[in-house]
């Protein structure tokens, strides 16, 4: 039967294979197993277990490509870097990293832009500066659609009669500096803000066409508010108010999750994901129970426990992809991405970060199993978080540094001891990867497989299992015993260690 299907469909057949399944179809015929020894297979095969995609035509053959692809994942699994440097921090305050471009500020008016090599990829360095006629307050960015979004800083205080007060935020190319060609015109959304709170955080995501801003405000008495637009229309997808936003990201191009962990009314406190659906907009603002989807809840905090702080990290967003003009041989894959979901407790006067890690495909499985037609329901924590997360107690990570996160990688650093150095962990929840791991022998990683178990946190014992593997490299002593790196943040091809320390602060990065 096999041998009367057309070869590109048997292709599609070996993708959507498990791992397992491919190695005993090899065995058992001998078109199957010409095909998968074939290196069109195999390089779909490597995709697969790699979470990657194949990029756009380009001189490279598949041949060269499947080589450069294995040779990436060496890299990776052994943490191997090819190439590395130092890159001055400067004194701007305010930085970013995303699709591979690490962006910094000299002056408030000014930023610097860095996209960074791969030898894999064959990706070229490559440093622009853009000066701007208006002074940053914060930023983000999407290299793939040449966007640079800018929250202005208010250069005056409002009129003594002002009751709002309006922040007003940027669309840009990323590559000059001058209105985005897809945004509108003028190229600035406009955010009013209670003007006794003028003072905000922002918290800033895109997502394809959809920007959203978390405007966390300096007032205890004072919401945080949540806007999402459209940035190539500047028109409102929804804004949500409560005393209880503490973060959020975007699950994919339609579903919104927001955190929450602060409730007033309850005895013991439980922290929520509460997940909007973004196909049905809304112009006017709403409190965080107005209208959401579904609502994931944890367990309880016991009654000594209290939640200070929530957020969640996830790189790149659901639907990214680099830019065609690009040709890049290949690319991290749209669709699951790890989130990192580090919720701080006051326990004993002391605050403690627990990290919860979960795969976006978890959440969105729950999601999509819904009828249409139900609203509100809650799904409780039995049902997603045992088998589906890993919480833990977060490993050392100063919050300033939070691009520890890409796709199913996150990366930390031990602090070293006098008997110990300082080494550079890399945990990956890639589950396709653990299965071909299980049945190719030799690599340096290892598996955790055990139950972590949480007690004196929660009112009653927390037993999470979700799968991860685990790969080290010791880090090269610093001149000075007393010195370590600050942090380490990651990207697609690249690992940063920042060092603050010393009167030049530094990071050294290494290229994959």
């Amino acid at each position: 039967m096999l041998t009367s299907l057309p070869v590109e469909l048997i292709h599609k057949i070996i993708s959507l294979l498990d791992w397992r399944t491919i190695l005993v179809c090899r065995e058992v015929c001998r078109l199957f197993h010409s095909i998968v020894e074939g290196d069109s297979a195999q390089y779909e095969i490597e995709l697969a277990v790699s979470g990657m995609v194949d990029g756009p035509p380009s001189p490279l053959t598949t041949s060269d490509r499947l080589a450069l692809l294995k040779e990436r994942n060496a890299a990776w699994e052994s943490l191997r870097w090819v190439e590395s440097r130092d890159i001055p921090m400067m004194q701007g305050h305010i930085w970013e990293l995303y699709g591979d471009v690490f962006a910094q500020s000299s002056t408030p008016d000014v930023l610097h832009f860095r996209q960074l090599p791969s030898k894999y990829r064959k990706i070229e360095e490559k440093t622009w500066d853009v000066a701007l006629d208006i002074n940053v307050r914060d930023f983000t960015m999407d290299p793939a659609q040449d966007l640079l979004v800018l929250i202005e800083e208010p250069t005056q205080l409002p009129h003594i009669n002002a009751t709002t007060r309006s922040i007003r935020i940027h669309l840009r190319s990323l590559t000059t500096g001058d209105r985005h060609r897809l945004a509108p015109q003028p190229a600035i959304v406009v955010h009013d803000l209670n003007v006794r709170h003028a003072r905000a955080t922002y918290t800033l995501r895109v997502c394809d066409n959809l920007l959203g801003i978390l405007f966390t405000l300096q007032d205890e008495d004072a919401d945080p508010e949540l806007t999402i637009w459209d940035w190539s229309t500047g028109k409102v997808i929804l804004t949500c108010f409560s005393s209880e936003i503490a973060t959020f990201a975007f699950l994919s191009s339609r579903f919104l999750l927001v955190g929450s962990v602060f409730d007033s009314e309850a005895i013991n406190t439980q922290a929520r994901l509460y997940v909007f659906d973004m196909t049905k907009p809304s112009s006017e603002k709403f409190g965080l129970w107005a209208d959401y989807s579904c609502v994931f809840l944890w367990p309880e905090f016991n009654f000594w426990t209290n939640p200070v702080a929530l957020s969640i990290r996830s790189d790149p967003s659901p639907t990214w992809q680099p830019n065609p003009e690009a040709r890049l041989p290949f690319s991290t894959a749209p669709g699951d991405r790890l989130l990192i979901i580090t919720v701080s407790l006051v326990n004993n006067d002391r605050i403690v970060p627990y990290d919860m890690f979960v795969s976006a495909d978890t959440l969105l499985s729950h999601i999509e199993a819904l009828p249409t037609e139900v609203r509100s329901r809650e799904i409780k924590w039995d049902e997603w978080g045992p088998a589906g997360t890993r919480l833990m107690r977060s490993l050392s990570q100063p919050s300033l540094w939070v691009c520890y996160v890409f796709g199913t990688k996150f990366v930390s650093l031990t602090e070293p001891t006098h008997t110990s150095p300082q080494t550079l962990e890399m945990w990956d929840f890639n589950q396709l990867a653990m299965k071909r791991d299980a049945k190719v022998q030799g690599g340096i990683s290892y598996h955790v497989r055990d139950t972590t178990v949480i007690d004196k946190v929660f009112g009653d014992e927390i037993h999470t299992s979700l799968p991860y593997r685990v790969i080290k490299r010791t880090l090269p002593p610093h001149s000075s015993p007393e010195l370590s790196f600050t942090a380490v943040i990651c990207s697609e091809d690249s690992l940063i260690l920042v060092d603050l320390r010393g009167d030049h602060p530094t990071s050294n990065t290494m290229f994959k």
